[in-house]
């Protein structure tokens, strides 16, 4: 089944999400949480920017190996050599951010998301080990 040819209940379903969520991003333009995000864009193998409308490139290579945004966030920081004082002073959140998100395992706002992987050069998808390619 394409992504034409399904419907808002098919979709659902495939991507494990309630109709309602769907039903809100169509009429209303809300953006779904990042874990729903994540989930229409598992079902569908693409990428989060190709989902949000931000590319037309359709490839999308899933990770060979499952690593969580925590686990990639931890080894970027570390590749750059920085901390999260430092990343903090030129980003929007300040650094009790990244704490929560280590502590309860959480994941960012999209825009946080998106500020994070501009900062170290990297797509959101690889930032939530999504992909194991960086760009």
């Amino acid at each position: 089944m394409s992504d034409e040819d399904c419907s808002k209940k098919e979709l659902a379903e495939k991507a494990h999400i309630s109709v309602s969520v769907l039903t809100r991003a169509e009429i209303y333009a809300i953006i779904p949480s990042v874990k729903v995000l994540i989930k229409i864009a598992d079902s569908f193998e693409v990428s989060l920017p190709y989902l949000l409308g931000e590319t037309d490139k359709r490839d999308f290579y899933p990770t060979e190996e499952s690593n969580a945004f925590h686990e990639r966030l931890q080894k970027l920081v570390e590749e750059r050599g920085t901390n999260y004082s430092r990343i903090a002073s030129v980003m929007p959140f300040s650094k009790n951010f990244f704490y929560e998100w280590q502590r309860t395992k959480t994941l960012p706002s999209l825009d946080y998301l998106k500020a994070l992987a501009e900062y170290f050069g990297v797509s959101v998808d690889y930032l939530l080990g999504r992909t194991d390619y960086k760009n």
